[in-house]
């Protein structure tokens, strides 16, 4: 298995780092990015860990924390990061 992060994932990563870094501190930046890199090295090896959306059957989320998940998608051998949502911040899933 791989994951492959999306464009819009890959923008929320830039989105929360700057949140973290205006609002808290690079240590929380980091302490994200380590988050990030368990769940992926996590969900390669399990990739059903994590439960299925109620909403869209084809989509799971994992909880990072309280105040982040990763919305992704088994698509055979890929895992695809569709989203990463901040509970902190507005967001919405398109």
């Amino acid at each position: 298995m791989r994951v492959i992060w999306s464009i819009e994932s890959s923008e929320k990563i830039q989105s929360i780092k700057e949140y973290l870094l205006e609002e808290w501190t690079e240590d929380e930046f980091n302490a994200f990015l380590l988050k990030l890199r368990n769940f992926e090295r996590l969900v390669v090896q399990y990739p059903n860990l994590y439960p299925v959306s109620s909403s869209e059957p084809s989509l799971r989320k994992a909880v990072l924390s309280k105040h982040q998940s990763v919305i992704y998608k088994i698509d055979g051998k890929i895992i695809r990061i569709i989203t990463i949502l901040d509970h902190r911040q507005n967001n919405k899933i398109r």
